[in-house]
């Protein structure tokens, strides 16, 4: 008991610090290069999964490009949940690295009606799926 005290504590006191100094708790703009490095590592760890054998299940796959870019990256993020559990435990790592790295591209504060919502796109087996991601993290770089 008298270690959960101690541990909230701690908690509250660096929460405090934190608002007292200004920190952000706020995700912040990516500078170019960063956008970049997680695209770069999203992209490597996409092509390791490439050969995974999962064609028994179906994934929503968006496939606009340039004017729904952050509708659809949160598309491709919720079907990564879906894959992650459904691989095998040595590619699950994979997933869940792709999953933090396109995390950190989107912007919370995004929202476009006009774009569609993921349930609206075509079901495709996974290497299709793979390939449109590939595409669209290529299409992101440019």
């Amino acid at each position: 008991m008298m270690c959960k005290v101690l541990i909230f504590g701690c908690i509250a006191a660096v929460t405090l610090m934190t608002s007292a100094y200004g920190a952000s708790l706020k995700k912040t703009k990516l500078s170019p290069a960063q956008k970049e490095a997680h695209l770069q590592a999203s992209m490597i760890d996409l092509a390791l999964l490439k050969d995974i054998d999962n064609n028994f299940l179906d994934f929503y796959t968006p496939n606009d490009k340039q004017e729904c870019n952050h509708t659809t990256l949160a598309c491709f993020l919720k079907e990564l949940k879906v894959l992650k559990q459904d691989v095998e435990e040595e590619d699950k790592q994979l997933v869940i690295n792709i999953e933090k790295n396109l995390e950190e591209l989107m912007d919370a504060d995004f929202s476009n009606p006009t774009c569609k919502k993921c349930e609206a796109n075509e079901k495709k087996k996974f290497p299709e799926f793979h390939q449109e991601l590939t595409r669209f993290l290529q299409s992101m770089q440019k």
